[in-house]
């Protein structure tokens, strides 16, 4: 795994400088140009009221940490960014296909994550239903894939590409379109709780 990671484009950087900044505040990220990534995932969170210490593993950063341990912790902090670069939403549905595009991502990784979160006191809340859902959930097959086709996200610096257009963002980091995207909600939507409009088909922001 710390090979494969180490051969991505940008990582072998980023895990020598521990590449870990803060991410500006909403309304910061409110003010940058219509249609860029950063606005977009502002808009996102807001729409969801999510925060970015939603989940309950909450990784410190260890000086010290192997490649694969440094990418847990990215994973985890960049997972809402996967979500705003991939038009995925908080469905329950949606939530497992994630976790299957980042199977393709960091195989290695994502099982240290989910490991840890099993046996986490708060994985019994209800709001992390959905997260308790990718233990028997199926992987879905199209989204491991686009995974897989998007290592270079692994190298990307997300917290200094927020001023740039999200869909030729989207382009340059080999994401392709969802073919199986289907708007809405099926299956619930536990992960913001909240019963409101899917975001994606709302915005100008669709996976091209």
């Amino acid at each position: 795994s710390d090979a494969l990671l180490l051969s991505v484009p940008g990582f072998r950087e980023l895990h020598a400088e521990l590449w870990d900044p803060a991410v500006p505040e909403p309304e910061a990220l409110a003010t940058l140009p219509e249609g860029s990534f950063g606005r977009c995932y502002a808009a996102y969170m807001a729409h969801y009221r999510l925060s970015p210490d939603f989940f309950p593993i909450q990784s410190e950063l260890d000086p010290e940490a192997t490649p694969t341990r440094y990418a847990v912790h990215r994973l985890n902090k960049c997972h809402d960014f996967f979500h705003v670069l991939g038009a995925y939403e908080t469905s329950d549905t949606d939530e497992v296909a994630i976790q299957s595009f980042v199977f393709g991502l960091a195989p290695s990784a994502l099982a240290l994550f989910l490991a840890a979160a099993s046996v986490h006191p708060d994985i019994l809340r209800d709001k992390y239903k959905h997260l308790r859902d990718i233990y028997e959930g199926r992987i879905q097959a199209h989204d491991f894939v686009r995974g897989v086709a998007a290592t270079a996200l692994l190298g990307a610096r997300f917290e200094s590409l927020l001023e740039e257009p999200l869909d030729p963002l989207r382009q340059r980091l080999g994401l392709c379109a969802r073919t199986a995207f289907r708007p809405g909600h099926p299956g619930g939507n536990t992960c913001s709780g909240r019963s409101v409009p899917a975001f994606f088909p709302h915005v100008a922001a669709q996976v091209p």
